[in-house]
């Protein structure tokens, strides 16, 4: 899986977060659903920020040992 596709699944995964949050405040009230909504908006935050790490990663500036172990370096 390519760093263009893992950037593309968290960007996907942070979207349907973002439903079930909206989902949670508007559809429910009480039975802890603030609360609830407010732990998913956390874990949210944080995959954005590793969103927002993988979009400062250059691949040209990839190792070359670490191409060679994920099995694209030149052999």
């Amino acid at each position: 899986m390519g760093l263009g596709s893992v950037k593309s699944e968290l960007s996907s995964i942070i979207g349907e977060l973002e439903s079930i949050e909206a989902g949670l405040r508007n559809d429910f009230e009480g039975i802890g659903s603030e609360r609830a909504a407010a732990r998913i908006r956390e874990f949210i935050e944080e995959c954005e920020r590793a969103r927002r790490a993988l979009n400062r990663v250059n691949p040209s500036n990839l190792s070359e040992a670490f191409l060679e172990k994920s099995g694209k370096g030149k052999s």
